[in-house]
């Protein structure tokens, strides 16, 4: 089943559970979904933004503060 594919920018916060300070950053990024509470749980969001702050997945928490979404760039290929 073809699934529809999103652009979307997202501002997030990550702490780590070692230490007390924060840091807040935004991501262009494409999903699958076009709901926030999904996106809030999507592992492959989660994996760029801790790739992009060189940190590892579970030694951070990472908060999603918004999600703006800005448009449908077509769907994937049904390979399958």
């Amino acid at each position: 089943m073809r699934k529809p594919i999103f652009r979307v920018f997202v501002n997030y916060t990550i702490s780590s559970k070692k230490r007390v300070r924060k840091t807040k950053g935004s991501i262009d990024t494409f999903v699958l979904t076009d709901d926030i509470n999904e996106m809030k749980k999507d592992k492959d969001l989660i994996n760029r933004i801790c790739y992009l702050n060189k940190r590892k997945p579970e030694d951070v928490e990472i908060i999603i503060d918004s999600v703006e979404i800005e448009n449908q760039y077509g769907e994937t290929t049904d390979r399958f």
